[in-house]
């Protein structure tokens, strides 16, 4: 059995340890240099109140090193590093694969607000690789440029992995924001991503991840128990717990996943995903245990509190509560994007689901389980409420073909093909989108790529399609049309004057 905070020395000895001036200003050239002079062993402390602004990243130098705030305090006086804006830094600490570093009682900001996005940024904190014996305590982690708020590194060798961890008692998030920036690019974040085996993740509290709350990456042998994850007020998370990614030849034996709390605010996709295919991907080879998933509780904005698909080698999940999770579903989420059997599941409040082709040897499954009627592969369908209806007011709406449905309704996507096509999707229908009305002007060849097609609902009140520059289709409504309304149901468009009256709908097409 793990020792709890077996690598965390008393507090007492770090006081003593730690006697050194503390650091109340400068940039991480400031802490880098101090980290260099002192050695192993060495603890860097920062003034309380400090707020250090860097531009580059800080990273351990030598094993059993420490950054701390002076006095070790666990509110708003820790000491705080932050990125500044205006430069590409992403990761605000490194460990470099030291054994025994100590990150405590700090305040991390990525500053995402200012700073912005980084694309294909690192975490706020990366540490791991080959090390053991790290330790992450009592820091808080916040608004990351890149992908997570805090990273345990695996090392790639499985003769010398990141091994014992201790991740406790940090307040993490927000992370993130869910969706897309302009040019598509992916804002969610997790908020813990342990890819490090026989470690503990006890104590924390993370709230608005946006990708995954905890994300195990196989992480055989580790501990993830007594967690509170809750999800954005603001954005949509994708879930709170997953186990769901391949390292380490796909094994998270010996991993549990106990007595956490996850609370949906806005809303979770999921609450724990188990498994190869319950994320986005329907992966050949299943995730192996054996694990166990135990007295957690979930409540709250959840569409599917736990899901189990492509697993193998042993599962038990007992004595879980999803009694606080909201009914019915459809007073906070929409399903209407999910494949026939997720909806059905959707509609019926299942709570706890699984494939049972999709899980093979040992199980030991609570009651309540319900069982998928094919092979359910993507839980991350489900969204917020969609609208019966939308409008779109004149310029208000351009498009190029293919950049995604520019109506987005309950049961309804209307998209603008990449043939000069605008087309109306039933998503409900069992066998796949069906289309429920066309335009039908293609152009012979497509609009190519770049796209050379683009729809406008112009100044003049007109809709029109053009390919090269060249009308198309159009509603011939210019001088008369003054609103553009999408609807879920027929005649699904139509064109409004200034009073309201209808002047256009898809049944007077040509």
């Amino acid at each position: 059995m793990k020792v709890i905070y077996k690598t965390v020395l008393p507090l007492a000895a770090l006081v003593s340890l730690a006697s050194g001036a503390c650091i109340s200003s400068g940039d991480q050239n400031t802490i880098n240099s101090a980290l260099s002079a002192g050695n192993a062993g060495a603890i860097v402390q920062l003034c309380a109140n400090a707020v250090i602004q860097v531009s580059g990243q800080i990273t351990f130098t030598a094993e059993n090193q420490e950054i701390s705030t002076q006095g070790y305090p666990t509110g708003s006086s820790r000491a705080t590093i932050q990125i500044a804006p205006g430069n590409s830094a992403s990761t605000i600490i490194g460990g470099g694969s030291f054994s025994g570093i100590r990150i405590q009682n700090i305040q991390i900001d990525g500053n995402r607000p200012n700073a912005g996005l980084q694309q294909g940024g690192g975490a706020n904190i990366e540490i791991g690789g080959g090390a053991t014996g790290q330790v992450v305590s009592h820091v808080a982690s916040r608004n990351p440029r890149g992908w997570s708020c805090l990273h345990i590194i695996g090392s790639g060798n499985t003769a010398s992995p990141c091994a014992n961890a201790t991740i406790i008692n940090n307040d993490i998030g927000p992370c993130g924001q869910s969706g897309t920036d302009a040019n598509g690019n992916g804002l969610w974040a997790d908020g813990i991503s342990l890819d490090c085996t026989n470690s503990l993740v006890q104590g924390n509290t993370i709230t608005g991840s946006t990708d995954g709350g905890v994300v195990i990456f196989g992480s055989p042998g580790s501990t993830v128990t007594g967690n509170t994850i809750t999800s954005s007020a603001e954005y949509l998370g994708f879930g709170a717990i997953n186990m769901v990614d391949g390292e380490y030849d796909g094994s998270y034996a010996g991993v549990s996943v106990t007595n956490n709390k996850i609370v949906g605010q806005k809303m979770f996709n999921l609450g724990i995903g188990i498994g190869a295919n319950v994320w986005s991907f329907n992966d050949p080879y299943p995730l192996k245990g054996p694990v166990t998933i135990a007295g957690n509780t979930i409540s709250g904005s959840v569409s599917f509190p736990i899901a189990i698909n492509g697993w193998a080698n042993g599962i038990t999940v007992t004595g879980n509560t999803v009694s606080g999770v909201t009914s019915p579903k459809s007073s906070f989420a929409d399903a209407s994007h999910c494949s026939a059997a997720i909806q059905t599941l959707f509609n019926e409040d299942a709570s706890l689901i699984y494939y049972p082709a999709g899980v093979t040897g040992a199980q030991n499954l609570q009651s309540g389980f319900v069982a998928a009627s094919a092979n359910v592969t993507n839980f991350l369908c489900s969204s917020t409420p969609l609208p019966n209806s939308i409008s779109f007011n004149k310029n208000a709406l351009d498009v190029v073909s293919d950049s995604g449905p520019f109506a987005d309704l309950h049961g309804v996507i209307m998209q603008y093909q990449g043939d000069n096509n605008v087309v109306v999707l039933d998503t409900t229908n069992p066998n796949g989108e069906t289309p429920v009305w066309a335009s039908g002007h293609t152009v012979s060849g497509g609009c190519g790529s770049p796209s050379l097609c683009d729809m406008v609902f112009q100044g003049d009140g007109n809709l029109v399609t053009y390919y090269n520059g060249a009308p198309q289709w159009s509603t011939g409504t210019a001088g008369v049309g003054n609103t553009m309304k999408c609807l879920n149901t027929a005649p699904w468009i139509q064109i409004l004057d200034a009073s309201g009256n209808v002047v256009w709908d898809t049944t007077k097409s040509t």
